[in-house]
């Protein structure tokens, strides 16, 4: 091995060991607090399962985090997704939402959901549990839609 070439090995090596004493920071907040999604709006258990499970991560105050999200650079890259995502979305402040961005965003969620494009072919590569099948993606419009309906009906004024 060529001088050169150890001393590239060595100067990668000691950038990859200082890169990990900078870590963002985690997305780790309580679940179903007071304006939560699930809690705002009573979703079914069956539903909230799949919310869970297919859109929290990014897309809430709580992600689960996986074993490597603990090396960077892969810990930046996963908290720059989840703060685009929550930035777009965020589930666990939907109580929070006037009546008609509540609305909108109910209708954003159905229309992402069935169109497949929600959640991410990259992030199901690895959580192939979060897929929703069609069947799931009928019954999750179904609902938000009658939710609409009822933030629309109900005194929810902000």
């Amino acid at each position: 091995m060529s001088r050169t070439a150890r001393t590239t090995g060595m100067i990668i090596i000691a950038g990859l060991v200082i890169m990990q004493f900078f870590r963002p920071e985690r997305n780790t907040g309580e679940l179903r607090q007071a304006n939560d999604i699930l809690v705002a709006l009573r979703v079914p258990d069956s539903l909230s399962v799949i919310l869970e499970n297919s859109c929290f991560d990014c897309h809430s105050n709580h992600t689960r985090y996986p074993w490597y999200s603990q090396i960077a650079p892969v810990s930046w890259y996963l908290a720059r997704h989840i703060r685009h995502g929550r930035d777009q979305l965020n589930l666990s402040e939907f109580g929070q939402l006037e009546k008609s961005r509540k609305i909108g965003a109910l209708s954003d969620i159905c229309e992402m959901v069935e169109a497949g494009s929600m959640p991410l072919k990259s992030y199901l590569i690895i959580h192939r549990d979060a897929r929703i099948s069609e069947k799931e993606a009928e019954a999750i419009c179904d609902w938000l839609e009658s939710a609409s309906l009822e933030i629309l009906r109900g005194d929810t004024s902000k």
